[in-house]
């Protein structure tokens, strides 16, 4: 990879790297990685942060400032305010694992690209140009060029739907509604929740992330597959009111006993469930052999914020 010098790259890029690093205290730093690429996607950027420093690959040298920029929104909003998804389960089988996590993520930055795209329109790096590329590789990625059974191609074909009708604005949804019944109707459900939330707000960012997961496992379910697990596997970061966490823990969240393990020690995970939703919050760190009647009637009398603070739970204010 070939760093960047940021007197390099267009004004328009500049001042976004300037914002974030003045806004949040970090440093960017850009590399190009190019490669021959057939298609415009959205994953031609990528970017890691680690401690102070954020570092930002690009593959697509022709359509470089669009991707940069795209990748400089995302980076924007996850160090901004926003709920986040995490996992400190396992459920022994590392692919298994994988597959939940990279759903979760796929839905995740559908989420996050309504707000993206609102922005790359309002700095003028989504255009006309843009919007077909953009398409012409959604469609190459509904045609892909591997056997999978009916299912698990109509589960693939669903969330790249779904992204493309957000980044698109559902630009070709008539032809999809046609060409993959089962799938467009399932992206177009999921879809519909997430333009009903306002996804500047946390709390309806979370409520959005939660039902759309739901209404994914919805597809994998009545195809007769086991769901995903995403309520109990994945913890994605409450947004609590202040009397909220006042309240005793019993008020607001339950504790369950997973099925899975802890991925950091391999005893018997127990993950913090809200009542309201029924999605995980945290792992919490307890030794299995200590997790008594007793212990549950003395924990739950905790407050909400005691044990956020005790366990090292990052939560959002309402």
């Amino acid at each position: 990879m070939k760093r960047i010098e940021l007197k390099e790259l267009p004004e328009l890029i500049v001042k976004q790297v300037e914002n974030i690093e003045q806004q949040y205290n970090k440093k960017i730093e850009v590399f190009s990685d190019y490669e021959q690429q057939d298609f415009l996607t959205l994953d031609q950027a990528d970017h890691v942060i680690k401690d102070d420093i954020i570092k930002v690959s690009i593959t697509n040298e022709k359509y470089a400032e669009f991707v940069l920029s795209h990748e400089l929104h995302h980076i924007e909003l996850e160090l901004s305010d926003e709920p986040s998804i995490s996992s400190a389960l396992t459920t022994g089988k590392q692919d298994f694992d994988g597959r939940v996590l990279a759903i979760a993520n796929s839905v995740f930055e559908t989420l996050e690209h309504v707000t993206v795209l609102k922005k790359q329109k309002e700095d003028g790096t989504y255009t006309d140009e843009i919007k077909t590329e953009y398409l012409k590789g959604i469609e190459a990625a509904l045609h892909p060029k591997v056997e999978l059974d009916r299912a698990n191609m109509r589960f693939y074909r669903t969330l790249i739907m779904l992204d493309g009708m957000i980044f698109s604005e559902h630009a070709c949804d008539d032809e999809w509604q046609q060409e993959f019944a089962m799938s467009y109707k399932y992206a177009d459900k999921m879809a519909k929740i997430i333009e009903d939330n306002d996804l500047t707000v946390p709390f309806q960012f979370r409520r959005a992330l939660v039902n759309t997961l739901d209404a994914y496992n919805e597809i994998i379910i009545s195809n007769g597959y086991q769901g995903l697990h995403f309520h109990t596997f994945l913890n994605i970061t409450p947004v609590v009111s202040k009397r909220q966490l006042r309240l005793s823990l019993n008020q607001v969240y339950q504790i369950k006993h997973s099925e899975f393990r802890n991925r950091a020690t391999g005893r018997d995970g127990f993950v913090l469930i809200g009542i309201n939703d029924g999605q995980g919050v945290a792992t919490l760190n307890l030794d299995p052999q200590k997790v008594t009647p007793e212990f549950y009637k003395t924990f739950y009398q905790y407050t909400v914020e005691q044990v956020f603070k005790e366990q090292g739970t990052k939560y959002l204010i309402r």
